[in-house]
């Protein structure tokens, strides 16, 4: 019989693409999300329960969570410039103990904690592996640092089997970045900040979907943490270079000094943050063009047998009929 997977965080790009990929397996899924409009079965065959709720919800959790084998946590605070830190706190760090009290409770067999490589900061020396020492630039990274600790500590005082995985950028069908970027380009409007010479490290979304499957299998996952990437880094220039190559776009006109592109994300923060609306571009959006992400993922691949698929061209040709689905050809 299959097993049951309930997947926190359920609406957002990568949570949407994993209940999917679940349902698509056989499995029995609950997901969980509080951007869903209501409560809803997707067929009468499909095995997906789609519940509109805050997993913060103790009581929800416990009925949810009734005959549940299977948790993905992905659910956080991630881009939300105006929320203030102490949500990020709540939802990243200060909710992951009752979470886990009821998986425990409920006899969960398996407890994947969906991180992010952002807890590295800027990274000076590259490529990190798991035993880098982290150093998170913003408060994002900060609470998905402490949000790891909090596992570790409850598996060590409970055994409870966690893993923990730390993806770098995902991007594919649904991705909002993926989206803006593409949009921005097509429309010639995509400002190009700095020289482009930091790295970034490309995570196609079926990758990471196969990084799941084994997180949630392998016997060699439980009580580790993995970096996952793509099999390959690329400067945010080449980055931008093959969107508009690949993708058939216009080059980049508008290019800015780093210092001005700082100058103006503070600006923006500044006025929007009067009217609480989430700026157009900000500090967090500057990280795209001075941050350096890049990775070993040798662990993934040696204790989970996992290994990328898709080049970082690939990914962005399979998802071109999606983009353009929504922005024209």
């Amino acid at each position: 019989m299959k097993l049951s997977v309930l997947v926190t965080g359920a609406g957002g790009f990568i949570g949407s693409h994993l209940c999917s990929d679940l349902v698509s397996k056989e499995y029995r899924v609950i997901g969980i999300d509080p951007r869903y409009r209501r409560n809803r079965m997707h067929g009468k065959q499909s095995g997906f329960l789609a519940v509109r709720g805050d997993f913060r919800n103790r009581e929800l959790m416990k009925e949810l969570l009734d005959g549940v084998d299977i948790i993905f946590h992905l659910a956080g605070a991630h881009l939300e410039i105006n929320l203030p830190d102490s949500e990020y706190w709540s939802i990243n760090v200060h909710s992951l103990r009752p979470l886990m009290e009821l998986a425990h409770q409920s006899g969960v067999k398996r407890f994947v904690h969906v991180s992010s490589a952002g807890v590295y900061g800027n990274l000076k020396h590259w490529p990190a592996d798991e035993e880098t020492p982290c150093c998170p630039q913003n408060i994002y990274g900060q609470t998905k640092l402490a949000g790891e600790t909090e596992v570790k500590k409850f598996r060590e005082d409970t055994g409870l089997p966690a893993v923990i995985l730390r993806p770098s950028w995902v991007y594919g069908p649904g991705c909002p970045r993926t989206r803006k970027i593409y949009r921005a380009l097509r429309k010639g409007r995509f400002a190009m900040i700095g020289k482009g010479d930091n790295r970034r490290h490309p995570l196609y979304i079926r990758d990471m979907l196969s990084a799941f499957m084994l997180a949630m299998e392998s016997n060699h996952a439980v009580g580790e943490t993995f970096i996952i990437g793509g099999g390959q880094t690329v400067t945010t220039r080449e980055l931008l270079d093959s969107f508009c190559r690949l993708l058939e776009l216009p080059e980049i006109k508008i290019k800015l000094p780093m210092k001005l592109g700082e100058l103006m994300a503070s600006a923006l923060e500044t006025v929007f943050g009067m009217v609480q609306k989430e700026p157009p571009f900000s500090r967090r959006s500057l990280e795209f063009f001075n941050t350096t992400n890049a990775f070993d993922i040798s662990k993934a691949k040696q204790l989970l047998g996992f290994y990328p698929a898709f080049t970082f061209e690939q990914g962005l040709k399979d998802c071109r009929a999606w983009l353009e689905s929504r922005f024209g050809s």
